[in-house]
């Protein structure tokens, strides 16, 4: 089976692509066939600054789909010819086999899930980096219980509601039962409130954090957590701004960030990293990619967001997806489709 991959030979320098070797999947692991691979931004900010890698050369990239190959001895919850989606753990291990943007990818069993029929790949690679993200920011590090009969109530902010974490922590939410308060562009907001959201508000609104208290009070709705999937200086202290308005909450931010004097003592801030799915987390990856994720898949009220720009070109075509992420992408994501 030939294997081309996305290689980056030495820290900073740009993808070659080349053929190596197909790995083989060890006892909890599974080999996939990518169909279709996923970028995010922290691939090419990766490739710009050398962080998290420690060892070349590499293949980047955390979103695959596709079926699988081989399974490992041990693994029980997939079969060869699975279709599935998986988050890749190269960014937690510095471990080539790992990378996405290559025709074989090593999974680890509870860092993927099957997909319906209904469910194309391109889509499914949509999904594995949002999801860890927002499922380790959700439920774990802003400790917000497991789905159970019983419901959420009270206000939730989504702030960055139209970028892929946003949408899956968007999405999440609400159907714990919580009132969603989203931020995102004005031209997002329709896509927001098919996700869920009750009430939205633009970034460029002036002293948005004000129109949020105000709506939110007047519906009697308090606002406790709050989830920042931008992270950016400017929207961390509007975010704990909000909870501050209600008293103090919990913060969670997609990046971490230096000690801000802006931010009130009442709200405590934390911050989630998909990567704790593959590296510390793996008892709870594998509850939300093996069970959550696929049962929200499979009973279809998991919606796929945001939007998919295509890219083609295939694997030869990575450094192209890479750079045009560096210019700028809102609300969309990249995806290139593999034969």
């Amino acid at each position: 089976m030939a294997n081309s991959a996305a290689i980056i030979k030495q820290a900073k320098e740009r993808i070659i692509v080349e053929k190596r070797d197909v790995p083989g999947p060890q006892a909890s692991e599974i080999l996939v066939k990518n169909r279709a691979v996923a970028v995010n931004p922290v691939d090419w900010k990766v490739q710009s600054s050398g962080h998290f890698i420690t060892k070349y050369p590499i293949v980047l990239g955390s979103d695959i789909c596709g079926t699988v190959e081989a399974v490992g001895s041990d693994v029980k919850h997939f079969k060869e010819g699975d279709r599935v989606t998986g988050f890749a753990a190269v960014l937690a291990s510095s471990n080539i086999d790992e990378g996405a943007f290559q025709q074989y990818t090593i999974l680890r069993e509870n860092c993927a899930a099957r997909i319906p029929e209904n469910l194309s790949f391109v889509e499914g690679a949509t999904l594995p980096m949002a999801v860890a993200t927002a499922g380790v920011g959700m439920w774990e590090k802003l400790g917000i219980a497991k789905p159970t009969e019983s419901k959420q109530s009270g206000g939730f902010l989504v702030w960055g509601a139209a970028s892929s974490v946003g949408s899956a922590v968007l999405q999440m939410a609400a159907s714990l039962g919580f009132t969603v308060f989203a931020i995102c562009s004005s031209h997002n907001h329709e896509e927001a409130r098919k996700l869920g959201a009750a009430e939205v508000f633009d970034y460029n609104a002036g002293d948005v954090a004000r129109h949020v208290i105000s709506r939110a009070e007047s519906a009697k709705t308090p606002i406790r957590y709050a989830f920042d999937a931008v992270s950016v200086p400017s929207s961390i202290p509007q975010a704990a701004a909000i909870l501050e308005g209600f008293g103090g909450g919990k913060l969670c931010r997609t990046l971490p960030s230096p000690e801000d004097p802006r931010l009130p003592k009442s709200v405590e801030v934390v911050t989630t990293s998909a990567y704790d799915v593959a590296a510390s987390s793996h008892d709870f990856g594998r509850w939300l990619f093996n069970d959550w994720l696929e049962g929200v898949l499979q009973d279809k009220s998991y919606k796929i967001s945001p939007a998919i720009e295509i890219v083609e070109g295939g694997i030869e075509s990575v450094q192209k997806a890479f750079d045009v992420h560096k210019q700028g992408v809102s609300g969309k994501k990249l995806v290139l489709p593999l034969a």
